[in-house]
Order: C-alpha cells, then sequence, then structure tokens
C-alpha cells in the first residue's frame, strides 16, 4: 500500500514531465516541417525574387534541428555583438532586439528583402495575422512562412547609398551633355572655317573690285593725275613751346586764326593754355592761360565766332571768348577730361568725354550743372576723340547728334525727343581718332593695330540705318587706308578739301612722315618726310590756299598745297 501511494503520489510528476517533453518534441517537429517547406518552396521563389545570399565564412557547426532548449540559449549567448558597432539597421525592427547569426532570433529574411529576427517573424505570420492575410510588417507585401529565407551573416551593416547613386546619376547627364557640347563644337568650328573661308573669298572679291574702281576713277576723273602731280611744300616751321606740351589745334576761320594748346612759359600760370597764330602772315598772338594740367581738346564753335570750348586733365571744361581772351564759363566735372564736340542738332549743347568712359551732356545757357550723363555700355575706358554729326535723313543719324569713341568701342548718339540715343558701330579697335566731313558725309575712324589687324587703320565710311535691328548701325567702308605697323601716339588725322575730291591725311609713326590718300581714287598721292611726331593735323583754306598744318610737341609746320582751281 505505501509503494502503491507513492506511485499514485508521483504518477501525476511523471505524467507533467511527459507533457512537456511531447510539448518541446512538437514545437521542434513543426520548425523542421517548415523548414522543409521552406526547401520544397525555393524553385517557386526564384520565380519572383533573385536573391543575393551573403555565405558566412565559418559555418555554425553547433547548430542542430534536434538541439534542446538549452543548447539553443547557449548558441544564441554564445555570439558575442559589441552593441557600440551596431546601428539601427542591425536590430530585430519587430522586438527592437538585435538579431543573431544562431538560435531562434538569427538573422532572416522575408521575399520583399526587409530582415527579421526568425522567432519574431515566424510569431507574426502564425499567429499575429490570420491565414488569409500575413504580410510583412515593413512594407505590408503579402507573405507567408514558406517565404522566409535565413541568411548567412555574422554582422550586417546597411550602407546609405542615396548620395553616391545620385551623384552617379548627375555624372552619367553630365557626360552627356558634355558629349552633345562636344558635338556641337565640332558642328561650329567646321561652321567657322567655311565662313572664314567665305569671307577671305569676298575680302579678295571686294580687293578687285576696289582696284577695278581705282583705274575707272583714274580714267575718268582728270583732276587725279593732277592731284597726284602736285605737291606740298613746306610753307613755313613755327616754334610754339621749346619746353614741349603742344597737343591739339583748331582753325577759326572767321578770324583766319589757329588756336594751339601748349604748356605755359611763364612763372605766374603754372599751367596749360591756347596759343593764337595769324594764318595770313604766320605770326603768334596772345597767349591765353585755361587749365592748371595738360588740354585734351578743344574745338571752335559751328556758328558763333568767337566761342572756344576747351577741356583738360583738371576735370575742367572751357568757354573762350578768343576775340577778347577771356574765360567766359567753367564747367566742372568729377573725372579727367579727354575730349568734347559740339552737338551736330542743337548749337547751343557741347558734350565732353571723361576718362572712366562717361559722357557729359551741357547746354550753354544753363551753367549750373551738367544736363544729362551718358554711360559707356559696359565700356569704362577712355572716350579718346567725339565728333559732332549734323542731321542727314535717311544715315544712321538722321536727326544729327555726335560719334564718341572709346578706346575700345564705338558709338554713335542720334537725338530723340530730348535725349541721346547710343547705337554701336561693330569696328575693330583700339581707337585712336573719328572725325566727320560734311560735304561727303563720310565719317573717318582711326584705329590701331590689333592681333587680327597688324596695321594701323584709317576708315573712311559711311553710317547707314540697320533695319534689321535698331540698337546698332551699319557703316559701309567706302576706303581703309594702312597707315603703318605702329601708333603708339593717339594722333588725329584731318581731312583736305581740294577741286574735285577729298584727300586724308595721317601721320605714319613706322616711316615718320605723313601721308595723304585720295578719296575719289584710294589712292596714296603723297608722303611728306617729318622729322618730330606729330600730334594733331588740320586744313584751311586761306585766299583760296589750302594749307596742311601739323603740330608736334614743340612746332607747328605750314604745308602750301598752291591755288586751288576755282569751281
Amino acid at each position: 500500500m505505501q509503494i502503491e501511494e507513492q506511485v499514485q503520489a508521483g504518477e501525476p510528476v511523471q505524467v507533467e514531465e511527459q507533457m512537456q517533453i511531447e510539448d518541446r518534441v512538437q514545437v521542434e517537429e513543426q520548425v523542421r516541417v517548415e523548414e522543409r517547406m521552406q526547401v520544397e518552396g525555393q524553385d517557386v521563389e526564384d520565380q519572383y525574387e533573385n536573391e543575393n545570399i551573403i555565405p558566412n565564412d565559418v559555418q555554425n557547426n553547433e547548430e542542430s534541428n534536434t538541439g534542446s532548449k538549452s543548447s539553443q540559449r547557449t548558441n544564441a549567448t554564445s555570439v558575442n555583438l559589441d552593441v557600440s558597432d551596431v546601428d539601427s539597421d542591425q536590430s530585430c525592427p519587430i522586438c527592437m532586439e538585435q538579431w543573431t547569426s544562431s538560435g531562434e532570433h538569427r538573422l532572416c529574411c522575408l521575399r520583399c528583402g526587409h530582415l527579421f529576427g526568425h522567432s519574431c517573424i515566424l510569431r507574426w505570420l502564425q499567429y499575429s495575422c490570420n491565414s488569409t492575410n500575413r504580410r510583412c510588417p515593413q512594407c505590408n507585401k503579402k507573405a507567408s512562412v514558406k517565404h522566409i529565407r535565413m541568411l548567412y551573416a555574422k554582422k550586417l551593416t546597411a550602407i546609405d547609398s542615396t548620395e553616391y547613386d545620385n551623384l552617379k546619376k548627375d555624372l552619367i547627364k553630365v557626360s552627356a551633355e558634355k558629349n552633345n557640347l562636344r558635338k556641337e563644337l565640332a558642328c561650329a568650328n567646321i561652321r567657322l572655317k567655311v565662313y572664314e573661308d567665305h569671307v577671305n573669298c569676298m575680302k579678295k572679291r571686294i580687293t578687285e573690285l576696289e582696284n577695278q574702281k581705282s583705274k575707272i576713277n583714274v580714267d575718268t576723273c582728270p583732276s587725279a593725275s593732277s592731284l597726284a602731280s602736285r605737291k606740298f611744300h613746306l610753307e613755313q616751321s613755327v616754334e610754339i613751346c621749346k619746353d614741349g606740351g603742344c597737343r591739339v589745334l583748331d582753325y577759326n576761320p572767321w578770324y583766319k586764326l589757329l588756336a594751339v594748346s601748349q604748356k605755359s612759359t611763364t612763372s605766374l600760370f603754372n599751367g596749360y593754355g591756347v596759343r593764337k597764330m595769324d594764318c595770313e602772315c604766320f605770326n603768334l598772338r596772345q597767349f591765353i592761360f585755361l587749365h592748371t594740367q595738360a588740354i585734351r581738346d578743344l574745338t571752335f564753335h559751328s556758328t558763333q565766332q568767337t566761342i572756344l570750348l576747351s577741356v583738360g586733365f583738371d576735370k575742367c571744361a572751357k568757354l573762350v571768348d578768343i576775340q577778347n581772351n577771356v574765360t567766359v564759363h567753367t564747367y566742372q566735372t568729377e573725372c579727367p577730361l579727354w575730349s568734347c564736340c559740339w552737338s551736330g542738332d542743337n548749337p547751343n549743347v557741347f558734350l565732353t568725354g571723361a576718362q572712366n568712359g562717361v559722357i557729359s551732356q551741357f547746354d550753354i545757357r544753363q551753367t549750373s550743372s551738367a544736363l544729362s550723363v551718358l554711360e559707356g555700355n559696359g565700356d569704362k575706358s577712355p572716350v579718346v576723340s567725339m565728333a559732332g554729326v549734323p542731321p542727314n535723313p535717311g544715315s544712321g543719324i538722321g536727326r544729327g547728334g555726335f560719334i564718341a569713341c572709346r578706346l575700345n568701342t564705338c558709338y554713335t548718339y542720334e537725338i530723340k525727343d530730348t535725349n541721346y540715343l547710343s547705337k554701336q558701330m561693330f569696328i575693330e579697335g583700339p581707337f585712336v581718332s573719328v572725325r566727320y566731313d560734311e560735304k561727303n558725309h563720310h565719317c573717318l575712324i582711326s584705329s590701331r593695330p590689333n592681333s587680327r589687324q597688324p596695321h594701323a587703320r584709317h576708315i573712311v565710311c559711311t553710317i547707314e540705318r540697320n533695319t534689321s535691328n535698331e540698337e546698332i548701325v551699319t557703316y559701309n567702308a567706302v576706303h581703309t587706308f594702312q597707315a603703318g605697323n605702329s601708333q603708339q601716339l593717339l594722333s588725329r588725322p584731318c581731312y583736305l578739301s581740294v577741286e574735285d575730291d577729298t584727300l586724308v591725311a595721317a601721320y605714319i609713326e613706322s616711316s615718320s612722315s605723313v601721308s595723304l590718300w585720295s578719296i575719289a581714287t584710294g589712292q596714296k598721292l603723297h608722303n611728306l618726310p617729318v622729322s618730330d611726331p606729330v600730334m594733331d593735323l588740320c586744313s584751311f583754306n586761306i585766299n583760296n590756299n589750302l594749307f596742311l598744318t601739323s603740330l608736334s610737341a614743340k612746332k607747328l609746320r605750314l604745308y602750301n598745297y598752291g591755288q586751288l582751281t576755282q569751281t
């Protein structure tokens, strides 16, 4: 009885232990069945995805499908993970615990690619989802137990390659654009070569036509041969200032005198002024002190006989009564002045060109300040020369205005209402001087040599209106006279009006001479040797005798052409 009672008392304990063993065996059997199902469904899964399995260099031989729970716990704890080296991408998104390379919570994934601990995702699919709606907890795509894939990795790190991928796409895009630009550049170079060949052919054709025109003019114009046979001879040489400092001059036809800029020779007036010279007897007259620094330009008024305009480096523009030898008014500016002219549309308006490229408009009836200021359209180089242009309907400056040459650009300014409208002339610089011939409506633009043009050039042209673009004007070159390969000084040429022709006189630095060309024939007629560099040239007619005046730093030379034939 005692033994039976002991058996009966211990029987529930043994039954309970056996049930626990049976439960463990049942769970292990279920795991083995699920793993077999995973192997059997491998072929089906290959139709939906291509998985990259990262093998582990060292296989965990301790893992066993029939191992006990104690052995699984031992394997799980044997994995040594440095938590400080693992970021949030190495933890299970379900339990937020780090996964392992073996055991119940080993690393696995679904076919969508999301990573989980094996026990967590298995529990999720079996118990947290119903049989008809099993989905990935991350992306909500359909999933099942057979979709679970074991991953063999001791440590997994997810690298953010978003920026790299974006840069790679940008690189591909830029490379494609670069290739397209190379193709466009190659096509543009081909077109440029074709255009250059065409331009060269046109230049040759223009040269041939100019030669033919010259021959025709010589044959049809008997005066051309007579002009070539007549010579200028030196009439008078006058020393203006032995210390130098002469720069510009202009002729007054009413009083028949020349106004020549020079440095003051007296200690009382330490500066610059103008010396008057009587052109009938070639005698020097009074000196008029004007500026404290060098005079850069001067010009007589076209209708008011006594008014002389001068500008200088002392930032002043002055109106002078040449008859009474007094300064009428002084206009102060903010920058040294290089050039001036009277406007061709309004006799009361004059303009000054400054060293910073700014053109100021003044009215002699308003002595307070400038009426307006015209900027240089981006060119801040000095305004080296200006010339007034009277109204000429049908031309590029039909309403009148003026032309201004900066060192780098040349613009025409046409009056419109009360403002001047600037229009660029696309001629190659650097520029030296600009003159205007009212008789033939020709413009004489002089420029220095540059990298494309090895010679100094004097271009005689007409200014035409551009019908396709109102912001520019077109110049029609009548002649281009080459003047040597050197032009250091800002030497100004001039026009000379003879019987049936107009001549252009210009100083040639390379040959130390003054050359004269015929506009009618385009040929060089005379070559006058000079000993000093010529700063300015001016022509005038007295008693029907034509004179050419050349001004150097110290001397004034007068060349007599002789009596002109009455026309």
